[in-house]
């Protein structure tokens, strides 16, 4: 999951549909500006070792699988399994990002959300984006956040060769109608329209700024939205991350 620019809140729709999914789903924080999951969710209460740069390293001696039993931490009963982004900006540039991506794709018992932020063709983060089944713009639906959309879109495609309207490449609109609804959002894109969110800010801060969790959270018209484009993606992208296919071998999602 990716944003063009400002904040259309990634790391907020990509928790809650972590956590909405039908099957395991764990969530990696691959922002290469660094990472606010740790400093937003559960309030801050994170082991110091659990992330990404950590996960990494252990790469040298052990398998992805091994090191995510030790990096990976799930904050609440609630949350999805998180595997924290990085501490600051400079750790980016020495990642291995493409390594990152494809060990991801093999990674067993679970499916794998990344939230990218940003993105930019230079900061390395491409290589893991290449490996993923399904890359998803995420965008606001103010006139300035649709616009940015819009001129990021071709070059997303361009950059992970994949043509205009293929569904490998979709967009997500949060907080629709405020002004422009989805449909007329994605038309601008010229992308197939994944869903949308809704503007829920209570749900929202509890993936945000660690508002405590309600026992009806789940039924928050936010978490509902989520299950249902949870649902859709799930079915769409099988194990191991590739698109499911039709019987005309066209990419569904």
């Amino acid at each position: 999951m990716v944003s063009a620019k400002g904040s259309p809140g990634v790391t907020t729709s990509a928790l809650a549909l972590a956590s909405a999914w039908p099957r395991t789903a764990l969530l990696v924080e691959a922002d290469p500006f660094g990472g606010d999951v740790r400093a937003g969710l559960a309030a801050g209460q994170w082991p110091p070792a659990a992330g990404l740069a950590e996960a990494v390293a252990d790469l040298r001696s052990m398998n992805l699988d091994e090191a995510l039993t030790l990096r990976v931490h799930q904050p609440a009963q609630w949350a999805p399994p998180v595997l924290a982004g990085l501490g600051c900006v400079g750790q980016a540039g020495a990642l291995p990002w493409g390594r990152i991506g494809a060990e991801l794709g093999r990674v067993r018992g679970a499916d794998v959300i990344a939230d990218c932020g940003r993105y930019l063709p230079a900061d390395g983060v491409l290589a893991l984006l290449r490996e993923c089944g399904l890359v998803v713009l995420v965008t606001g639906s103010s006139l300035r956040a649709v616009r940015s959309a819009a001129r990021l879109s071709p070059l997303l495609g361009r950059d992970l060769a994949v043509q205009a309207g293929h569904p490998r490449l979709s967009v997500l609109v949060v907080a629709p109608e405020d002004p422009y609804p989805g449909p007329e959002i994605a038309r601008a894109c010229e992308l197939p329209l994944l869903g949308e969110l809704p503007d829920d800010p209570r749900a929202a801060r509890v993936w945000s700024d660690g508002d405590p969790h309600w026992r009806r959270f789940g039924r928050s018209s936010l978490q509902r939205a989520a299950r249902r484009v949870a649902d859709r993606i799930a079915d769409g992208v099988g194990p191991g991350g590739s698109l499911a296919r039709d019987a005309d071998g066209v990419g569904v999602a």
